[in-house]
């Protein structure tokens, strides 16, 4: 089950076994944690989709609420401002002083559902579509270096669904 969750995912190929599979995912996240703006945009963009398209919504507000967590008050604040710019989005929990993981996650929930289509939450980022790269996406380039916070979500969301791709019973 596990290869196949992981099965071309953080550069393996589909010949790899689980524990190479594994150790790439963990790669990933490790970097995504440790300092999300030195990965390169595509890898980032390229391992969001891969991973969130394998979760279920609940799976992914967890990944998302993980990933907030870690962020500091400020920057989900900032986060959350620009979501609200690129989205219509109207949630009743949304209040605009909770700036909480938790509140944020479910933000982020809904609009990864809602542009789905477009490349979830990276989608309301300029970033959408299954074969756009960062490299023939120039307004989603722009839009992702004009607010690095949103590659640090996208990046946190990804590190978190690897994580849990790699070990589902964690």
């Amino acid at each position: 089950m596990v290869d196949q969750l992981l099965s071309g995912l953080f550069g393996s190929n589909d010949t790899d076994d689980v524990d190479t599979q594994r150790r790439r995912a963990r790669d990933f996240a490790d970097r995504a944690e440790r300092n999300p703006h030195e990965l390169d945009p595509n890898e980032v963009l390229q391992n969001y989709r891969a991973t969130t398209s394998r979760l279920s919504p609940d799976q992914y507000q967890r990944a998302a609420e993980e990933a907030f967590s870690k962020m500091s008050p400020e920057e989900r604040r900032e986060l959350k401002r620009e979501m609200r710019r690129r989205s219509r989005m109207q949630n009743p929990h949304d209040q605009d002083d909770d700036d909480s993981p938790a509140v944020l996650a479910q933000s982020a929930q809904q609009a990864h559902q809602e542009h789905e289509s477009s490349g979830g939450l990276a989608g309301l980022f300029g970033l959408g579509g299954d074969n756009k790269t960062v490299d023939n996406a120039k307004s989603g380039l722009e839009n992702i270096l004009d607010n690095p916070l949103a590659k640090v979500a996208i990046a946190g969301i990804a590190a978190a669904a690897a994580k849990h791709l790699a070990d589902p019973n964690r």
